[in-house]
């Protein structure tokens, strides 16, 4: 299990990851939706663990 600092950084990560995907691939692109919701997975995950 992370601590709350290192999910932190791991969404920052796949934050700019994210960006990098769309800006190559298009923002429609199975990878560019796939890192969207990997993403969106670890902000929920996030969020639980601060409230």
């Amino acid at each position: 299990m992370l601590t709350l600092s290192e999910l932190y950084g791991y969404i920052e990560f796949l934050r700019k990851d994210l960006i990098r995907t769309a800006l190559k691939f298009g923002f429609s692109d199975q990878r560019t939706i796939q890192a969207s919701q990997e993403l969106d997975f670890f902000i929920f995950e996030y969020q639980k663990m601060i409230h």
